[in-house]
């Protein structure tokens, strides 16, 4: 069965994903909130900034750095260094990359 070798790069994006669920998240979080400055606090309309948002906005920062150099990390090893070392063709991790986002749409679509 010529389908069977896209199995286990299937497998392994899709755990991928569960560190690829945080990027996403902190992402989105940080397109909302993280403009969100003290020097905000003083206008009249705070354009939906809270001291909470403001306060968290470097750990989101942060957590969205380091863990999308995780995933990033780990595309590459399991996706390009992995089977070129082991003199693999790249196409099956690279057609099943799109599986990263798969934990991060079941979390989406459970939560609606």
């Amino acid at each position: 069965m010529p389908t069977r070798r896209y199995w286990a790069p299937l497998l392994v994006n899709t755990l991928i994903g569960i560190p690829m669920t945080v990027v996403v998240l902190c992402a989105r979080w940080y397109a909302a909130h993280g403009h969100c400055d003290y020097d905000d606090l003083g206008l009249r309309d705070l354009d939906g900034c809270s001291y909470d948002q403001i306060e968290n906005s470097g750990w989101v920062l942060g957590a969205l750095v380091v863990t999308g150099l995780l995933v990033l990390l780990l595309i590459l090893i399991a996706d390009v260094f992995l089977p070129r070392s082991r003199r693999r063709p790249l196409t099956p991790g690279l057609v099943t990359l799109p599986a990263v986002l798969l934990p991060y749409a079941l979390l989406t679509a459970a939560a609606a």
